[in-house]
């Protein structure tokens, strides 16, 4: 039973969605805002540096997390002790943050001895990983209070402050050293305000919850590594096979990729306590309807970036950027977030039925499936890689909706979307000049101004 003086009055899925949505694009778009900066102060090598530390950083935290945002989510709307129990778990998240930063640091310090590691690159990231996973145990807090105004300012100090504070070191030193260490500095202030935002708990409060809490988030551990690997291991993939050049334009392609994922992402901040809140009665038919109006939005906003990514391409970069292979990549990776979005809503079915294991088997699977094409593929280069990464989403997506079929059958809408957004990624992604990209923007702008109306009326709904 959730606690309902929590729960949002009514409309308050198309008023979270915009506050959502205004900052996840200022967490992603800020992002994007810094990028043409630190490719031209650090340029291609020492940014593909910085984009492999950034990405170890993310998945330190991922693992210290152990799985347990998702658990907090469910929790806090079961019970009137709900709220308290979400506060221990979040407590939990960073208890084990902390214990995976020492451990890190006697490894370190003890290679560091023996001449096999440099302290000044490894300290920076390892702070930085346990700093953003209190950040994020403060942002699911957010969510799950529905407080998306706070959760804003964590998003945008642990992103947009943190590169901006990362540029503006380099610009001394052009160093991805330089650059990592005044990235961690802000990261850890955003981990303070974490604290005193969200007000965790230790675990003791709520002991035997917390238990149950830790059991059911143990198969989401592999499964959060397994997801973040997805996210951002294709990067680690590209610098392996082609090279710290590649790895920074493919890191410019993915962050193009990426604006209709945060749109997605924001989309689903807003949805999914609410889905887990709603009566059981009608739950699942109110997602199914909501969700493949949410998976529409994706594919014109998809549509949109899609159109105009040579042009992004070309602003993003300076000189010897190959823009081109940048803008192919990033049309293709734009397909990413439609799929994305279906996932989201039949994992939430999963979710809610207590069989994280599949979620963790499911994500393990495209893990196999990025690296085995990413392998196979790198002879295309960049475009290779983003067909790895693809693949590997639309396996993840496929293996979690027949997971979640017993409770979540996705309406017919949504699968006619998706087949839309696979069209328009491809024919952009193949093309070799910008008519197609201008095309594929004129047609999705139309079809946006012709569908919101009726997207409108099911969200309201």
């Amino acid at each position: 039973m959730a606690d309902h003086r929590d729960l949002p009055a009514p409309g308050s899925l198309g008023a979270h969605s915009v506050v959502y949505l205004v900052g996840t694009a200022l967490q992603g778009l800020g992002v994007l805002l810094v990028l043409p900066f630190a490719t031209r102060v650090l340029g291609a090598a020492e940014f593909g540096r910085v984009a492999t530390g950034l990405v170890v950083v993310q998945m330190v935290g991922t693992i210290a997390a152990a799985g347990l945002p998702q658990v907090i989510l469910r929790e806090h709307h079961r019970g009137a002790e709900g709220p308290r129990v979400a506060r221990a778990l979040a407590g939990t998240m960073v208890l084990l943050a902390l214990a995976l930063g020492a451990l890190g640091l006697v490894l370190a310090l003890g290679l560091s001895a023996t001449g096999h590691a440099d302290l000044s690159q490894w300290l920076p990231l390892l702070f930085a990983a346990v700093s953003l996973t209190t950040v994020v145990s403060g942002q699911t807090l957010m969510r799950a209070r529905l407080q998306p105004w706070r959760f804003l300012a964590l998003a945008v100090l642990a992103t947009v402050g943190a590169q901006l504070a990362g540029v503006l070191a380099a610009r001394g030193d052009a160093s991805a050293v330089r650059y990592l260490t005044a990235y961690a500095s802000v990261v850890a202030a955003a981990a303070l305000l974490a604290v005193v935002l969200g007000r965790p708990l230790p675990p003791t409060a709520e002991p035997a919850r917390v238990r149950t809490g830790v059991r059911l988030a143990a198969p989401l551990l592999p499964q959060a590594a397994a997801m973040l690997g997805l996210l951002s291991g294709d990067v680690l993939l590209t610098r392996w096979l082609l090279g710290s050049v590649a790895a920074g334009e493919y890191q410019v392609a993915l962050q193009i990729g990426n604006i209709p994922f945060v749109l997605a992402v924001a989309l689903f901040n807003a949805w999914g306590p609410l889905v887990l809140s709603r009566p059981l009665a009608d739950r699942w038919s109110w997602t199914a309807t909501t969700g493949a109006g949410l998976v529409g939005v994706v594919v014109v906003g998809a549509g949109v970036v899609i159109g105009a990514s040579p042009f992004v391409a070309a602003v993003l970069t300076g000189d010897g950027f190959d823009v081109a292979a940048i803008a192919s990549a990033a049309s293709l990776l734009c397909l990413v977030s439609v799929v994305y979005m279906v996932y989201q809503g039949s994992s939430l079915a999963v979710l809610d039925a207590e069989q994280t294991g599949r979620l963790a088997v499911n994500a393990l699977v495209a893990v196999v499936v990025l690296v085995g094409l990413a392998i196979g593929l790198s002879g295309a280069g960049l475009l290779g890689i983003a067909v790895a990464k693809v693949a590997a989403y639309a396996t993840l997506t496929l293996l979690t909706v027949a997971s979640g079929r017993r409770h979540l059958r996705w309406p017919r809408e949504a699968r006619v979307a998706v087949g839309v957004g696979a069209v328009a990624a491809l024919a952009a992604s193949l093309s070799t000049g910008y008519a197609v990209h201008l095309v594929v923007l004129v047609v999705m702008v139309v079809a946006g101004a012709v569908v919101a109306p009726r997207v409108v009326r099911a969200l309201r709904g």
